[in-house]
């Protein structure tokens, strides 16, 4: 059915801009109607039509997410905090039932679906972010300051969402696909690059390094991305200039230049670009290609690597340090073995004392340093499972359409996600699982239909799926570090 091939793009259409708007999805009454919407998706695809997708061929992404999700509850047993560890499943369930549905929604060729319409759902996002900012009223958080933070509530989430956005809208560019979404996506490019800036997070520049370094590795026409990237680096180089210049983000009361003025400045910008991309010539060298592949790498790997010292140094200073050291002194030495339960961070840095020099934290804003003290080793095995599985056969596959831009961002998101709390925010999740699954189900191959048994179980699984996710509607337990009852903190 022609609804069911293109109703995988609805996943990120849907969820990422929905979630975004609503504080990232934080807060645990989005996990609800998320979960739901996503879960139940799925059961209506299997209803209509007996296709698997690429469930056969991914089985190992969705059953290691589905063992994450089930380790998550029974940490409960042993928990600090019972109540925050069956919270942790809950949010863990959003992710499993996003997986499953991007599966199961799956047809031939997703990636062309999946690709274009996650870029699309970032970039409304944040286009819609940037213009609230600059023509909205100026205030300082008591949190973020002056940074560009909403509607996400945090800035660092927003500005690996920028990332992600400018990493496929380069492979749109560089892709033999519509000449108006080419054409939008070389608009959106400069946009992104200032709204880097607005945020001030270091982290996510070395992800974007990153994320270009992997397109750059996996990518069959090297010189065509290079083509690429001439031509948007000096409109987006204008557009971040432009916004570093004006001190829009930074901690001073009055701006150099108004948020209009900058708004029309960056739309310019964004103009030139999109004006640059119709008068781009690719060039065909295949032996050039190979050649330039070895400098870009080269190149970004040094820039990274700069980056990566950039941020080793301010994983050096406080607060990260002190969330780094409880973490491991408190949890992982304490708890070696199976952990101090999910979500119970906040419980032990609340008990280190800290909160009253540094503030108050509920994530230890490494992934996967926190996965190791709450879940222990296999929780962290599991993890690393669970976002490695879609990347199996990415190299067999670089060739289909989207699949360089789609790892290099997922790539990137990898690499943010072990310096900060993405977990936390699933518009940052749910977009990097859509470009997981571009991969995952680049040129895979129909397998057999479902038998009547086998398509009524996953039915019934999906339902259950989402009855459990509106039964979380009647809890009213949010993220904190002392009881259920606690005020939820404000994002830090």
């Amino acid at each position: 059915m022609k609804g069911v091939h293109r109703a995988v793009a609805a996943v990120p259409l849907v969820l990422v801009p929905a979630l975004g708007v609503v504080q990232g999805g934080f807060h645990p009454d989005t996990w609800v109607w998320a979960a739901a919407i996503a879960a139940w998706a799925s059961a209506i695809a299997l209803v209509l039509t007996s296709n698997p997708g690429a469930l056969r061929q991914a089985w190992l992404w969705v059953a290691s997410a589905g063992a994450l999700l089930l380790w998550t509850l029974a940490s409960a047993i042993w928990s600090a905090r019972p109540a925050q560890s069956v919270l942790e499943a809950r949010r863990t369930l959003l992710y499993v039932v996003v997986v499953l549905a991007l599966l199961l929604l799956a047809r031939r060729n997703a990636s062309r679906l999946l690709v274009p319409a996650t870029y699309l759902a970032i970039s409304a996002l944040l286009a819609y972010a940037l213009a609230r900012y600059l023509l909205g009223t100026r205030h300082r958080d008591p949190f973020e300051l002056y940074l560009l933070s909403q509607p996400l509530g945090y800035a660092n989430a927003v500005a690996i969402l920028a990332a992600l956005g400018i990493l496929l809208a380069l492979g749109i560019i560089t892709a033999a696909g519509p000449t108006l979404l080419r054409t939008a996506a070389a608009a959106t490019v400069p946009l992104l690059a200032s709204v880097l800036v607005l945020t001030q997070s270091t982290a996510s520049y070395l992800a974007l390094g990153v994320g270009l370094a992997v397109t750059a590795l996996l990518s069959s026409d090297v010189l065509r991305l290079l083509s690429a990237l001439a031509v948007m680096v000096p409109a987006a180089v204008i557009a971040a200039s432009l916004a570093a210049y004006s001190r829009f983000a930074a901690d001073v009361s009055e701006p150099r230049i108004s948020g209009p003025v900058l708004l029309v400045a960056l739309l310019a910008c964004a103009a030139l670009a999109a004006l640059a991309i119709t008068r781009i010539h690719f060039p065909v060298d295949e032996e050039g290609s190979r050649r330039a592949r070895r400098f870009v790498v080269a190149a970004l790997l040094l820039v990274a690597l700069g980056g990566a010292a950039g941020v080793a140094r301010s994983g050096s200073t406080e607060p990260r340090a002190s969330y780094f050291h409880v973490a491991w002194h408190d949890e992982v030495l304490a708890h070696p073995l199976l952990g101090t339960g999910a979500g119970t961070f906040g419980h032990y840095w609340e008990q280190s004392g800290k909160p009253l020099e540094l503030g108050g934290a509920l994530d230890a804003h490494s992934l996967y340093l926190e996965m190791l003290a709450e879940l222990g080793p296999l929780g962290l095995v599991l993890l690393a499972t669970m976002l490695l599985a879609p990347l199996r056969g990415v190299l067999r596959h670089r060739a289909a359409p989207y699949v360089p831009a789609a790892a290099g961002a997922y790539a990137a998101f990898l690499v943010h996600a072990g310096l900060d709390w993405d977990w936390e925010m699933p518009v940052v999740v749910v977009a990097a699982l859509s470009c997981a699954s571009a991969v995952a189900t680049a040129e895979f191959q129909p397998g057999r239909l479902l038998g009547r048994r086998a398509r009524m179980a996953l039915v019934a699984l999906s339902f259950a799926l989402g009855a459990c996710a509106i039964a979380g509607a009647r809890s009213h337990v949010e993220p904190a570090a002392l009881t259920p009852r606690t005020v939820p903190q404000t994002p830090d």
